[in-house]
């Protein structure tokens, strides 16, 4: 492909050079030329347009129309056309009948480049996955109950896929969820062990041709204890005591697990509808405190998500030590501790902590103990805020959690 159908997407971004995108970056582009173009390209493909994964033959003239449209040409060629100046041959330094030989001799190079490249495009597109549209397929969701762990049932159409496509259905934004599934059937199920909101999508030859939102609530406050498989649901008079949420060492050792040795998670999750609660407007308390600082849980690290429609912001907190091994979820990017001074979430757990987290005016504010540690841009368009989840390395207690917006109390835990 030509660097300038690269440098027009990286001017439209204004992400600056390619060269600098992270895995995410490359992420939302497919999701950005998805929503512009209602055509998908996988991140494998445009990390090999940018130069960022191993290189294969060169890509086929469907990749270039559908990267040309959103640009925002008709086509590839309408946009090689618009750019042919650029690939004109530079004139020669000389006498005009050597500038003439000159002249036709670059011609004749460019003329059988050109011939090779759109040779080779062209038996790519006869050889690389078709490009799907989406309104060619079918895909929603329902969850079967309330509450964890929860079946969902997928109905899906898939009939415009090629014959000996693989066909999937993957949960959420982790690619190790995947179901295959017959493109000739219209009905699959999953178990989602964990409360959330979800983008489930459909999947075809590792193209992403429609998604779905699935949205898993809680009755109210559910604890459990984080395992690799399924996790343990604690009972409420195991988290509920004295006015907190509250997982103990005590409960976690009477399940045979000894965070002394071994990383231990335990969480605690409200997934539920806040009503008219945006990503823009709103305000939120969290009182926490981690409760065990021995062996393997010394560092004492503490994990608060806000969930929001498609995606979270994660506020990480720890011994004052530990730092360098914090990374903070914005809307957008993971801000690295190693490279990256998170110092200020480094805390005392002496005493409980208090979080807060301000939306107004298009900047997010993160304070802890009431001292602005940072803030952060906040993208538009607002998004429904959908629950908070708090995590806690070893034991942990919650003493208070409150949405508000502007005066208004959305939501507050009420011991």
């Amino acid at each position: 492909m030509k660097d300038p159908l690269v440098a027009i997407i990286e001017t439209k971004l204004g992400w600056g050079k390619g060269t600098t995108w992270s895995n995410k970056d490359f992420e939302v582009l497919s999701e950005r030329i998805f929503e512009y173009t209602n055509k998908r390209l996988s991140v494998t493909t445009l990390k090999r347009i940018w130069g960022r994964a191993e290189l294969v033959a060169n890509p086929s003239i469907a990749t270039l129309d559908i990267l040309s449209e959103f640009a925002g040409y008709d086509n590839w060629r309408t946009f090689v056309t618009a750019h042919k100046a650029e690939y004109t041959p530079p004139k020669m330094v000389g006498s005009t009948k050597r500038n003439k030989i000159g002249v036709l001799i670059v011609s004749l190079l460019v003329v059988g480049a050109l011939f090779m490249f759109f040779r080779k495009s062209i038996f790519n597109a006869q050889n690389t996955p078709a490009v799907y549209d989406s309104s060619d397929f079918e895909f929603a969701s329902r969850p079967v109950s309330e509450g964890i762990p929860n079946s969902v049932v997928f109905e899906y159409q898939a009939k415009a896929a090629q014959n000996g496509s693989k066909l999937e259905i993957q949960q959420d934004w982790d690619r190790n969820k995947r179901l295959i599934v017959d493109k000739n059937d219209s009905v699959a199920t999953s178990i989602y062990y964990h409360p959330g909101f979800f983008k489930s999508k459909l999947v075809v030859d590792d193209s992403i041709v429609r998604e779905n939102d699935v949205f898993i609530t809680t009755n109210d406050w559910l604890g459990m204890i984080e395992r690799d498989s399924v996790p343990i649901y604690l009972e409420e008079e195991e988290f509920y005591r004295d006015s907190l949420l509250q997982i103990d060492y005590e409960t976690v050792t009477s399940y045979n697990l000894e965070p002394k040795t071994a990383t231990v998670v335990v969480s605690f999750y409200q997934v539920r509808d806040f009503g008219p609660l945006y990503t823009n407007d709103f305000e939120m308390l969290a009182t926490v405190k981690n409760n065990f600082d021995l062996g393997s849980s010394a560092c004492q690290n503490v994990r608060i998500f806000i969930l929001y429609d498609g995606g979270a912001i994660g506020i990480p907190l720890s011994k004052k030590g530990c730092a360098s091994e914090l990374t903070l979820m914005t809307f957008e990017d993971f801000i690295n501790g190693k490279k990256n001074d998170l110092s200020d979430f480094g805390v005392d757990f002496a005493d409980y902590v208090n979080l807060k987290c301000i939306s107004k005016d298009q900047k997010l504010d993160v304070l802890i103990n009431d001292n602005l540690v940072y803030q952060m841009e906040v993208p538009s368009p607002a998004l429904k805020i959908k629950g908070i989840t708090i995590h806690f390395e070893g034991a942990g207690s919650v003493k208070e959690v409150e949405f508000k917006k502007g005066e208004e109390v959305v939501y507050s835990t009420g011991f």
